[in-house]
């Protein structure tokens, strides 16, 4: 019987094979010696790559295709500035519990409020009352846990909890705070059981995006009222910050610093605030909140080490009762106290920045904010024109024609030019 095709194919791989041997000896019988130092599996390459030559014809395997270099990565920050939940805005939320109650209070932010932003506030009220709340200059502030659910159906991530109100409740109080964020599945930075830890970081990874939240405040208006150990809230000190802010940058792509500073219904930031976000920003933060003047300040945008940066010096009340005697196109009394009539403490803003991320640099894509307003029908309930009272955040735009005429120039011009403000 004759050889079968696969018999024929294997006889004239061998001869190939053979031939190749004979070649390669009489190539290597008068080539130079190789050099000292050539290792043998050097000099058995020459044979791999003829043995493979050989080899049966196959199809060629598909090339991947070249890699693209890695997509642009981005995040939305969203900033609100002080919830404070004063003894009337606890009421509000009691006379309105049908309607959600702090839900009420805050459920409008719910429209503005991005479902792919990562969302921050300062939370200027322990959620605690183991100390009876009572009004003062300045007051006693507490407020019920549910306060944390409202925060968390309303879109908002985390809460900072370092600003002069953190001891109201005592530091007991504070850990309370602590507990009902947690329970209601918001991140609290700003105080901790460890004094080392209590600024931060907290990281939230969004999108593929790593972002550090770090928080501190100036000062405290009460004393934690403990001893041994007690939750800690942050304080400020420029050498701390700098290595806080350090450790953040090596765990994250996008660094945001909440900082409770400056003083009541300051309108403009002063110089050494100016010099003092210049250095945080040269430490590692790509965006500064600032808190505290319960009025908005302006935004500005700063180069940074790694690109830019964004510092709003104030984003003003997100929510409180003050100036709750004020009404639309009423002159401003100057015998009563600012806190209850001057109308830019019911302004407010939220804002959103857009950073993308290329590789180690940071840049802005987007820097904007929406107008809000606290609505107060305090005056309406005194005159016994309404039955219940109602104080509650929403956007500007939801409110009527002449408030809106009013005070959104006002908010534009307070934010200044480098922030788009949307409708």
């Amino acid at each position: 019987m004759g050889d079968t095709p696969t018999v024929r194919r294997a006889r004239s791989l061998l001869q190939l094979t053979s031939l190749a041997s004979l070649v390669l000896a009489a190539a290597c019988a008068g080539a130079t010696p190789a050099a000292t130092g050539t290792t043998p599996t050097a000099r058995r390459e020459p044979e791999l790559r003829e043995a493979r030559s050989v080899a049966p014809p196959e199809a060629p395997a598909p090339r991947p295709p070249p890699s693209a270099p890695p997509a642009g990565r981005a995040v939305t920050i969203g900033a609100g500035g002080d919830a404070i939940f004063h003894l009337k805005v606890i009421r509000s939320a009691a006379e309105h519990a049908a309607e959600g109650g702090f839900s009420h209070v805050l459920g409008a932010l719910r429209d503005v409020i991005g479902d792919d932003e990562v969302a921050i506030a300062n939370l200027e009220t322990p959620l605690s009352e183991r100390v009876p709340p009572e009004t003062g200059d300045p007051p006693t502030l507490g407020a019920p846990s549910a306060v944390a659910l409202a925060l968390a159906a309303a879109g908002i991530d985390v809460c900072s909890v370092a600003n002069n109100h953190s001891y109201d409740q005592t530091a007991a109080g504070m850990t309370d705070t602590l507990r009902a964020l947690r329970d209601a599945d918001v991140l609290a930075v700003g105080a901790a059981d460890e004094e080392a830890t209590a600024p931060g970081p907290v990281i939230v990874e969004r999108d593929g995006v790593r972002v550090a939240f770090v928080a501190f405040t100036e000062r405290v208006n009460r004393s934690p009222l403990a001893q041994g150990n007690y939750t800690h809230v942050a304080r400020y000190d420029d050498a701390l910050a700098a290595e806080v802010l350090s450790s953040a940058r090596s765990r994250a792509d996008v660094v945001v610093l909440s900082i409770h500073w400056s003083h009541d219904f300051i309108q403009t930031p002063r110089l050494a605030q100016r010099e003092r976000a210049r250095r945080l920003v040269d430490a590692g933060a790509d965006l500064i909140l600032g808190t505290g003047p319960h009025v908005l300040q302006e935004v500005e945008r700063l180069a940074s080490p790694r690109g830019e940066a964004v510092v709003a010096y104030s984003l003003g009340n997100l929510v409180s009762n003050q100036a709750l005697r004020y009404r639309t196109g009423r002159s401003i009394p100057l015998s009563m106290h600012p806190a209850v009539v001057l109308p830019t403490l019911r302004d407010g803003a939220w804002l959103r920045v857009r950073f993308s991320i290329e590789g180690e640099a940071v840049r802005v894509e987007r820097l904007e904010a929406i107008p809000l307003w606290t609505f107060n029908n305090y005056l309406d309930v005194a005159l016994h024109r309404q039955a219940r009272l109602d104080v509650r955040v929403g956007p500007l735009r939801s409110m009527d024609d002449a408030l809106r005429a009013e005070r959104r120039p006002v908010i534009e011009a307070a934010l200044g030019p480098a922030v788009t403000l949307l409708p």
